[in-house]
C-alpha cells in the first residue's frame, strides 16, 4: 500500500512539473507595431514613408540655400495608446531612429554631410531602433540640379 501511495505522489509530484514547465514555454511575447515616418525639411517639405514605402526620389533645382533634412513625426499602427495620431519626434523618441547621409559630387567624391546645397545626389537614411517597433530601414534621394 505504502508503495502505491509513494508511486501516485511521485507521478503527481512529475504531472505537475511538466505542466507547469509547459506553461513556461507559452509565454506570449510582446505586440510590434509597424511604424510610418515623416521627413521634413526646414523649408517645410515632407515626404512620407508609410510601411511598405522603404524609398522616395526627389528633385530640386540649385539655389545655393542651405536645407536640412529630418524625421519630424511618426506613426504608430495600432498601438493601443498612440496608434491614431503623428506624434512629433522629439524628447525621448530621438533615440528611436538612427541617420546616415551621404553627398556625391558631380565629380563623384563622396562625403557625409547633413546640409543639402550643392549640386550632386544625396541620401538620407534613417533606419528605426524601437525595440517595440518591426524594423524599418528607409531612404531619402534627393537630387540638386
Amino acid at each position: 500500500m505504502k508503495v502505491k501511495k509513494s508511486v501516485a505522489v511521485i507521478t503527481a509530484f512529475l504531472l505537475t512539473v511538466i505542466a507547469m514547465l509547459s506553461f513556461a514555454g507559452c509565454k506570449q511575447e510582446d505586440p510590434t507595431y509597424d511604424v510610418a515616418i515623416k521627413v521634413s525639411n526646414n523649408y517645410g517639405m515632407e515626404w512620407v514613408f508609410e510601411p511598405g514605402v522603404d524609398e522616395l526620389y526627389y528633385e530640386f533645382e540649385y539655389t545655393g540655400e542651405e536645407m536640412t533634412f529630418g524625421i519630424s513625426k511618426y506613426y504608430v499602427y495600432g498601438h493601443p495608446i498612440y496608434g491614431d495620431m503623428w506624434l512629433s519626434n522629439d524628447g525621448a523618441s530621438l533615440d528611436w531612429f538612427w541617420g546616415s547621409y551621404l553627398y556625391t559630387s558631380p565629380e563623384g567624391e563622396y562625403s557625409n554631410t547633413r546640409i543639402i546645397k550643392e549640386r550632386g545626389e544625396y541620401s538620407i537614411q534613417y533606419l528605426t531602433q524601437n525595440t517595440s517597433w518591426n524594423y524599418r530601414s528607409i531612404c531619402l534621394y534627393i537630387t540638386v540640379k
